[in-house]
């Protein structure tokens, strides 16, 4: 089985981000052998990472707050959706607490490797910073070895994104205007070129979850995975000799 985790890192409870990271988790859902999660942060007291040495030395995070019992849960996930709104035209406080704690796991040890992200992002307005807290989010999967999916049609290479205004029902209301409308996308729910943020979450959870099932599979045959940690920090004790000839002549 698959399984891919829904967090949304929103301090309110009920609220757009909310509802778009448990649209991609219906859409998830739909992915023959997928099991999904959701997690909010709302209301968790996740203090952000302190640079302390001790954790280097026990080997985890020695900050004793609600992050401790979510690390087994994110090692279990297969593909990870991470929803946050954009402050001040980046990640919410919480989210990026939540991020940089990763740090108790060994961030050199790359745990998360090879696990499918996706982000999903909102703001009160159109232009509100949803890109650069998308892109922010993205950051996080690659130092983390892991491999972010964006959306090809329609097109949103760094996730999804809402424009919510300031009520939740405004995240059911807020379209997505496309020409032409993509082949196999079936009937939008308004007209033929129109797309609720809420229905692009749903395809975008689909997808996540559909990458993540053929990374697991690819894994699961192959017995690859990352080359020996810490990943890049190492160079071998000779390098090819044909290397030295690149790039001449």
């Amino acid at each position: 089985m698959t399984h891919v985790l829904g967090v949304s890192a929103s301090p309110r409870e009920r609220g757009a981000i909310a509802a778009l990271v448990q649209s991609a988790l219906l859409g998830a859902d739909e992915v023959e052998g997928v099991t999904t999660e959701y997690l909010s942060l709302a209301g968790k007291r996740i203090a952000p990472c302190n640079g302390c040495e001790p954790c280097l030395a026990a080997g985890h995070c020695v900050v004793d707050d609600d992050m401790q019992p979510l690390y087994e849960r994110l090692l279990a996930a297969d593909g990870l959706i991470v929803g946050t709104p954009a402050y001040f035209g980046s990640l919410s406080g919480l989210c990026k607490a939540f991020l940089e704690r990763i740090e108790g796991l060994g961030v050199s040890e790359k745990k998360l490797a090879l696990k499918v992200g996706g982000a999903i992002t909102t703001a009160g307005s159109r232009n509100g910073g949803q890109e650069l807290a998308a892109i922010a989010v993205n950051a996080w999967f690659h130092i983390n070895d892991m491999l972010p999916v964006g959306i090809t049609s329609p097109v949103a290479q760094w996730g999804a994104t809402g424009n919510t205004g300031f009520d939740i029902e405004d995240v059911h209301r807020d379209v997505i205007r496309l020409t032409p409308w993509p082949e196999g996308l079936g009937t939008p729910s308004r007209t033929r070129e129109s797309l609720l943020s809420k229905e692009l979450a749903w395809l975008y959870g689909r997808k996540i979850a559909t990458v993540a099932s053929i990374v697991k599979a690819g894994v699961g045959a192959t017995g690859l995975g990352m080359p020996d940690k810490p990943y890049g920090w190492t160079l071998p004790d000779e390098f090819p000799p044909e290397l030295q000839e690149v790039g001449r002549g």
